[in-house]
């Protein structure tokens, strides 16, 4: 309880908000850092310089001696990869598959790393498909997406067969690899009933964004009373302007989802897009809230 304990006073502090979605104004204080300004890069990402490390997809096990109960298929973002939130990558943080006092015993974590693309402005690194330009969020490669799709969605597929019980397999991610993730679980999420979901700095996928079909798998999650109470949560950066907008991109893209019991949007501030530690912590909070059992 001591470190649930420390982690509600650190999201005092730092100006969190968890609540069911409203569209009401709220309010935050932005914590100790100042806003950073992102641009979509490389460059400015922590990436291993060997190309098969980058190109490496990392699972991490159910803890020695507990059985395989849950699984969490959590996705990186643009130009990172999945070894990087393994217990010693840089992204590791406190996972809920880090050994240490937040470790679901019970999780089985798989930790894809995408393909490597050249983007329209000659950029090349990791990503999970091909943007339209540097300064959008916008998919500007369709068949790019189309190949994830199929290798995520057989990912998924696999891992709901063996853990026998779709509401045991939760999907997330981060920035794009959020988004990405949200696709996937908007689409798959009747079929194959889902647990939940859990992202940050993302935002919802929608037709005009390029993420064709999204639109009307979204309408079936709504029409779905059992399914649409599943967990869907967001974490957002109110202070990124850059990488993925809230006003712009983020805001407008809710709209969409609104109607599902089960969204929550937690607001943060004081970091921008790089949110570090706190990526882990909704994680960590919606499994404690929903897969209990892995922890047992």
């Amino acid at each position: 309880m001591a470190h649930r304990k420390a982690r509600a006073a650190q999201y005092l502090a730092a100006g969190f908000l968890l609540a069911s979605f409203s569209w009401a104004p709220s309010t935050f204080v932005s914590g100790p850092r100042r806003p950073e300004r992102c641009r979509r890069s490389a460059t400015s990402a922590l990436v291993p310089d060997d190309a098969e490390v980058v190109l490496e997809d990392a699972e991490v096990e159910a803890a020695a001696g507990h059985q395989h109960c849950c699984t969490m298929v959590y996705l990186h973002g643009f130009s990172r990869c999945g070894p990087e939130y393994l217990p010693k990558g840089r992204l590791g943080f406190c996972m809920p598959w880090v050994p240490g006092g937040d470790r679901a015993r019970g999780l089985r974590a798989v930790l894809p790393t995408a393909s490597c693309l050249r983007q329209p402005w000659g950029e090349t690194g990791t990503s999970w498909y091909g943007y339209a330009a540097p300064n959008h969020n916008r998919v500007g490669d369709a068949e790019s997406l189309r190949a994830t799709r199929r290798r995520l969605d057989s990912m998924v597929h696999a891992e709901v067969e063996r853990l026998g019980d779709g509401r045991r397999l939760f999907l997330g991610g981060a920035s794009q690899g959020c988004v990405m993730a949200l696709d996937v679980y908007i689409r798959l999420a009747v079929e194959l009933r889902l647990g939940g979901f859990v992202g940050s700095v993302g935002f919802v996928p929608t037709d005009s964004k390029g993420f064709t079909g999204a639109d009307r798998a979204l309408r079936c999650l709504l029409a779905d009373s059992e399914q649409a109470v599943r967990p869907l949560w967001l974490q957002c950066a109110m202070d990124d302007f850059d990488a993925v907008p809230w006003r712009s991109v983020v805001a407008p893209s809710l709209r969409r989802a609104e109607g599902l019991p089960g969204l929550q949007i937690r607001q943060v501030a004081g970091r921008g897009h790089g949110i570090e530690d706190w990526e882990a912590h909704i994680v960590n909070d919606l499994l404690r809230a929903h897969a209990a059992y892995a922890y047992a």
